[in-house]
């Protein structure tokens, strides 16, 4: 075990613990409310919060921590049940980057599924039969197994990087690198072979998230553009649209921030000859990844006010989450109903 600090250590378990309690009840409120309103995109909805699980469960699994210096960049195990083992924990940590790659691919399938709603209905309606599914679920692993074969490929370590990396692991925790799991990339004072394939490494994980932000941006926009037009949808189709769309920037947002811009500037500090802060290894690249999994189901109940509401009488512990909504839909039956029919008011009021 490599220790850090108390919050590097337990931080993310807390975040883990918050993603098991969050995630399974977002799937409940998916699938109980709002139906006809969200539609077949409550089985995207589901699949991310599943996502999200298993995303927390790496975490646990593979808990990590960055160095850097002013000639490369590493990030290895400090603890879990890999630690022990150099090759199967190196598998874990790329395992683990291949989950940061997917969920830039689930969002990107969600974005192709709310351009399609707006734009092309007719294949959003396929979107969920079986070759829809087949493309989506093929695009996704793909994501994460090419994600995983550029850290392997590229970014494990040999024995003259570990050599390098020793000094500093020594100093810093008192550990031989020799037999920690990790992922490198060296970008200077070594041969060719090793400084190429570190560059070349990190240069395809860039270009890999750089290409989804980019069709965020793309489909976002039109998205927008249809949203304000108030085109082709009624009023209510077009404020669910809204509703959901502002929820799925939020969840776009949330990794962007949190995981993709902190980790590039760790990537390329050293290119460019400078050593990041321990501070900015330790927290701000590592710990954002772990909250996503449990931010990230909290966007979309933000919301969506259904979700909310139910989401709000939980934390509250009413015993019938659906309370606020039964109400409203009692009223509504019995102003109607007095309207229609006046001499049923006292006997439905009886009832």
């Amino acid at each position: 075990m490599i220790y850090i600090s108390w919050f590097h250590s337990h931080i993310p378990k807390v975040f883990a613990l918050l993603s098991f309690l969050i995630n399974p009840l977002f799937i409940y409120l998916v699938v109980t409310r709002s139906k006809s309103q969200v539609g077949n995109y409550r089985y995207l909805l589901v699949s991310f919060a599943i996502f999200d699980i298993f995303y927390s469960i790496a975490e646990i699994l593979t808990p990590i921590a960055i160095e850097t210096t002013t000639t490369w960049f590493a990030v290895f195990l400090t603890d879990g049940p890999f630690f022990d083992n150099p090759i199967i924990g190196q598998l874990g940590i790329s395992s683990r980057c291949a989950f940061i790659s997917q969920s830039y691919a689930i969002l990107v399938i969600h974005f192709v599924y709310r351009y399609l709603l707006l734009f092309k209905p007719h294949l959003a309606r396929s979107f969920f039969e079986p070759t829809g599914i087949a493309i989506s679920t093929a695009y996704f692993v793909f994501q994460g197994l090419s994600w995983g074969a550029v850290c392997e490929t590229c970014l494990s370590p040999n024995d003259e990087i570990r050599k390098i990396l020793l000094p500093t692991f020594v100093a810093r925790h008192d550990v031989d690198s020799q037999n920690i799991p990790m992922l490198t990339a060296v970008y200077w004072n070594s041969t060719s072979e090793v400084t190429t394939r570190g560059r070349v490494g990190i240069g395809l994980l860039t270009l890999t998230s750089i290409y989804s932000i980019a069709i965020y941006g793309i489909l976002g926009y039109k998205i927008v553009i249809n949203i304000q037009e108030k085109g082709g949808l009624s009023k209510k189709s077009l404020k669910m649209q809204a509703q959901l769309f502002y929820a799925l920037l939020v969840q776009t947002l949330i990794p962007i921030v949190g995981s993709f811009t902190p980790t590039v500037l760790a990537w390329y500090a050293p290119i460019f000859g400078f050593d990041a802060p321990t501070w900015w290894n330790y927290y701000i690249c590592t710990l954002p990844l772990a909250a996503f999994p449990f931010i990230d189901p909290l966007a979309v109940i933000f919301f969506i006010p259904n979700y909310r509401i139910a989401f709000v009488n939980v934390l509250l512990r009413r015993d019938n989450i659906s309370s606020s909504v039964n109400v409203v839909n009692t009223t509504s039956i019995r102003r109607i109903t007095e309207t229609v029919h006046p001499n049923r008011s006292s006997t439905s009021q009886i009832n």
